[in-house]
C-alpha cells in the first residue's frame, strides 16, 4: 500500500512531527476524546511522542494514520500497534468535531483493507470504554467480546467476521 493512499474521497497517510499540534487539538477536547486515554497538552511532548513512533513505524511495530478530506483538510487520526505474530489493535480513534458519520465508517474500511494487505488479516483485538454507547453498538454488530474490565469491553474480530463487515459498510457509504 503506497501512501498517501486516496480512497473513499478521504485521503490516508502516516502522521508525520507535524502533525502534532492537529493531533493535540483532537486528543485534548475534551467532549471528543473523553473515550481515548489522556493527554497532556503539550505539543512538545506530542512531537517527542511522534518522534517515537517515527521509529516504531520504522521497524513496522506500528502505525499511525492521519486522514484527510478531499481538500486536504485533516480530519482524523486513527492508530494500529501491538502487532504480533496473529494479531494487532487498532485504536486511537478520533474525529474532528463536525465530522460527517461516515468519516469513521470510511476510515474503519481503510483499517480493513491496510489489516488485509499489509498485516495479512491478522486478527485484530481492541477496547472500547463502557460508557462509549454508540461505540459498543457498532462493535457488538461485528466483533466478539472476549472480556471486561471496569472501564472497557475487550473484543476481537476474525478475518470472516472483518469481511462480513467490510460487505455491510461498503453497502450503507
Amino acid at each position: 500500500m503506497q501512501f498517501p493512499f486516496h480512497k473513499f474521497g478521504l485521503i490516508f497517510r502516516l502522521v508525520e512531527e507535524g502533525d502534532a499540534e492537529f493531533i493535540l487539538s483532537l486528543r485534548t477536547d475534551k467532549a471528543h476524546a473523553r473515550h481515548l486515554s489522556p493527554t497532556d497538552n503539550d505539543l512538545q511532548k506530542q512531537t517527542e511522542w511522534i518522534r517515537e513512533y517515527k521509529k516504531r513505524e520504522e521497524k513496522q511495530q506500528e502505525f499511525y494514520f492521519l486522514f484527510a478530506n478531499e481538500d486536504n483538510e485533516p480530519v482524523g487520526v486513527v492508530r494500529v500497534y501491538d502487532i504480533k505474530d496473529d494479531t494487532y489493535t487498532n485504536g486511537s480513534w478520533i474525529v474532528k468535531p463536525g465530522c460527517d458519520e461516515f468519516i469513521s465508517i470510511k476510515s474503519d474500511l481503510f483499517l480493513s483493507e491496510f489489516a488485509a494487505s499489509h498485516l495479512k488479516n491478522k486478527r485484530c483485538l481492541f477496547d472500547v470504554r463502557k460508557n462509549n454507547k454508540k461505540a459498543l453498538r457498532f462493535h457488538k454488530m461485528f466483533a466478539q467480546i472476549i472480556g471486561e474490565d471496569e472501564l472497557n469491553y475487550y473484543f476481537t474480530i476474525d478475518e470472516e467476521a472483518a469481511k462480513r463487515k467490510n460487505e455491510f459498510l461498503t453497502s450503507i457509504i
